[in-house]
């Protein structure tokens, strides 16, 4: 009996002394300051949504290449921006896993260079087998401070296209308050340059889908996750110098090793936005690399200074009848135009002025298709030479499809028919 009473004793002082390690080695929440720690990215999670990039193999050899592993009989060679170098990689698809290396010094030479061999991913259907290579680091053994640089890398070895599609092997997180408030907070080195300051750049060389930069998060909703949205509010954004929080602006400090960071409250210099869409209210989504903007049925907005790219804006407008006319930009390519809203600049005490919308314009695109077939596609052009959905939808109703005719030099009418959607 004595002895159950000293192993229950016995337990009972290990369970409260883990509890007491528990808390008093928690680290407390502060305001506007937290560490922040290194963990392992989730591929499929939303807070990776804007840190990957698409690399298509290069055209030819570059000429600064020496040599390749002698076992290469395949290679593509590639280039991936890490910060401000571009860094030359080569793979090879002769095998039943592709190989790759890559050229982290910069000498041309890729036989000294370490060979990594892609794992095959269980994830995915046998059809379709997707293949990962990593971690890998960019970052060379003689750049201590430089502390990550990590990432994977996914590819397709039947993929006549060679893509590669590299992402940040690891993300950094703390927990901060706010105003009293308590928020997760996420950072991604979205250029796997191994720092986390690369702020976005605009005007982009890219697709609006990859913004080539570090990567900001914020569980503003405190729900536990992190959510990402190309049109409404976001939480997951390109890096800025500020965080919007409420009607609150922050200045966002990352220390370089993504160690720490620190949110001060600020009051930047702000000038005025002003769209003109016909006495349409619009709405917008906006990327920039002073702080990320959700515009709601505005025309006129203060902002903070910076430069400034829309990536999803609608235009809402009611006829006589009282019905609701919609119009949205055509986001379904990844090359719109997006005229004005493409790159505008915001100065201090100064009026921006952009005019979207009406009157609009109706052009095709013409895609040629594979077995010799071809698409056409209506496209709407605004005033300011920004692209439309073809469609624009009134009240909750779809309508109808529009139609077209294809006629001849001598005006015999070849096909006529209505476009579907899909």
């Amino acid at each position: 009996m004595k002895r159950r009473y000293a192993i229950t004793l016995l337990i009972l002082l290990a369970l409260g002394a883990g509890l007491i390690w528990a808390l008093l080695g928690r680290e407390p929440i502060q305001e506007g300051r937290c560490n922040l720690k290194r963990k392992k990215v989730d591929p499929e999670s939303q807070l990776m949504g804007l840190a990957f990039q698409f690399l298509r193999p290069l055209d030819d050899k570059p000429d600064n290449v020496q040599d390749v592993p002698s076992d290469f009989e395949q290679p593509r060679y590639y280039k991936i921006k890490s910060g401000d170098r571009s860094i030359l990689m080569a793979a090879d698809y002769s095998q039943k896993h592709v190989r790759l290396c890559i050229d982290r010094d910069g000498d041309g030479i890729l036989s000294e260079e370490r060979c990594f061999t892609a794992e095959v991913s269980k994830k995915t259907p046998v059809s379709s087998r997707r293949q990962y290579l990593g971690p890998i680091s960019l970052v060379a053994g003689d750049n201590p401070g430089k502390s990550d640089g990590w990432l994977y890398v996914n590819c397709f070895r039947a993929d006549a296209r060679g893509l590669l599609i590299p992402y940040a092997a690891f993300f950094r997180t703390g927990k901060l308050r706010l105003a009293g408030q308590a928020y997760q907070v996420a950072v991604v080195d979205g250029d796997h340059d191994g720092l986390y300051r690369s702020i976005l750049s605009l005007p982009l060389d890219r697709p609006w889908r990859l913004p080539g930069c570090d990567v900001f998060a914020v569980d503003l909703n405190r729900n536990g996750t992190f959510e990402i949205s190309l049109r409404q509010r976001s939480e997951v954004f390109p890096l800025g110098k500020l965080l919007k929080v409420g009607d609150a602006y922050y200045a966002i400090d990352i220390a370089s090793d993504g160690k720490s960071l620190t949110l001060s409250r600020t009051e930047p210099q702000c000038g005025t936005l002003a769209v003109d869409a016909k006495d349409a209210a619009v709405e917008l989504r906006l990327w920039s690399d002073a702080a990320d903007q959700y515009l709601l049925q505005s025309r006129e907005r203060q902002l903070p200074a910076g430069r400034y790219k829309a990536v999803y804006a609608v235009l809402t407008k009611n006829d006589a009848s009282g019905r609701t006319s919609t119009l949205e930009f055509n986001t379904s390519s990844a090359f719109t135009r997006l005229g004005p809203l493409e790159c505008f600049e915001i100065q201090p005490g100064q009026t921006t002025s952009i005019r979207i919308g009406p009157p609009l314009v109706v052009k095709t695109d013409v895609q040629t298709r594979g077995s010799g077939s071809v698409s056409i596609s209506p496209v709407l052009i605004g005033c300011g030479g920004e692209e439309y959905r073809a469609a624009s939808s009134r009240g909750m109703q779809r309508p109808s499809p529009l139609a077209f005719k294809i006629v001849n030099e001598e005006g015999t009418v070849l096909v006529q028919d209505k476009f579907k959607y899909g």
